[in-house]
């Protein structure tokens, strides 16, 4: 008799034994306080079999955090497969979620496992879920709720034992009422919703990102020893990284390929970073504004983005928090405008 299911691991749950040591998760590195809470409410999370549903910006970091979530997990010596929902062939999609028997169409010369089955015993992580059609999430929904399916051209019912997270850089309520996400899908997929903060909220980590990831593209690359310039580093902190985290890793390592020497100066970024700094301060002296007002704009905006935290904004200024006091004191007070 055919079996149940045909698992790349033994069924009987996920897999036993004690959890490998944490992932290199370099876009998780983090001084922000509500950043920490996040992987704190991960590491949580991770510890459970709760389906997790994880939003943010491209670039902030989900697919490392569905990896984060997977490895602190008891499934973590089992398989984790990612699937870009994006990028799936739409007259191929429920062949590679869900397999396929071999005469299903045309070119199924031979059988084959779908996704759901590769991650038995794991965890299958579905990037950008929306771009499913909605049936298809139909059958992802009664796969998760019923932990059961059909291959494409099959009659036998598989069974599989996998954890769902899932993922989505587009508003949830747009997607909602665009119908473009099943309601029932959402509200299966959101036990635990994670959302990953864009990095232009978290200022006081560029720096760090940044000089880890130099010293990621020095071991990469094989360069010589380099460092981030006082000037590079204003120019990192100044830029709005509309990319994230994902853009600020290529433009260092970028600018320590270029840099002609030890130190990494403004010169060796990527053109488009200097340039937002440049037009704005082209705009404010078109403006007529005064070097004062300059300054109290800025500090400002580095309050805002540290939401008040006056010892990270001393930190991205370059000065003491004592100063940064003095400053506010003498405009007439410690609210931020």
């Amino acid at each position: 008799m055919r079996p149940a299911c045909r698992p790349r691991r033994p069924s009987g749950g996920p897999p036993a034994g004690a959890r490998p040591p944490p992932p290199d998760v370099p876009a998780l590195l983090t001084r922000d306080p509500a950043f920490r809470a996040l992987l704190e409410v991960a590491q949580r999370a991770a510890g459970t079999q709760a389906s997790v549903l994880l939003t943010g910006e491209t670039g902030t970091g989900k697919n490392h955090l569905a990896r984060f979530l997977h490895e602190r997990s008891p499934r973590g010596p089992g398989p984790f497969v990612e699937v870009s929902c994006a990028n799936l062939p739409q007259d191929l999609v429920e062949s590679e979620l869900f397999g396929h028997e071999r005469g299903a169409f045309t070119d199924a010369h031979v059988e084959r496992a779908g996704r759901f089955e590769q991650a038995h015993g794991g965890t299958l992580y579905l990037d950008e879920i929306q771009e499913l059609a909605p049936a298809v999430q139909a059958k992802v929904l009664r796969a998760v709720e019923q932990r059961r399916f059909e291959r494409l051209g099959g009659t036998l019912t598989l069974e599989v034992d996998v954890r769902i997270v899932a993922s989505t850089r587009e508003p949830l309520e747009v997607l909602l009422a665009a119908g473009r996400l099943r309601e029932d899908l959402y509200y299966r997929m959101n036990v635990v919703r994670l959302h990953l903060p864009p990095l232009r909220e978290r200022p006081a980590d560029v720096p760090l990102l940044a000089e880890f990831f130099l010293g990621e593209a020095v071991a990469t690359h094989g360069l010589p020893p380099r460092r981030l310039s006082p000037e590079a580093l204003a120019v990192l902190r100044a830029y709005d990284w509309p990319g994230n985290v994902r853009e600020l890793r290529h433009a260092v390592e970028s600018a320590a390929v270029l840099a002609g020497g030890e130190a990494v100066t403004a010169a060796d970024l990527p053109p488009q970073l200097s340039a937002t700094t440049s037009g704005r301060l082209r705009a404010a002296a078109t403006a007529g504004t005064t070097l004062a007002e300059l300054e109290r704009t800025y500090i400002d905006e580095v309050l805002r983005r540290t939401r008040g935290n006056k010892s990270a904004a001393a930190r991205i200024l370059g000065i003491h928090r004592k100063t940064l006091h003095e400053k506010l004191r003498a405009r007439g007070g410690n609210s931020v405008a």
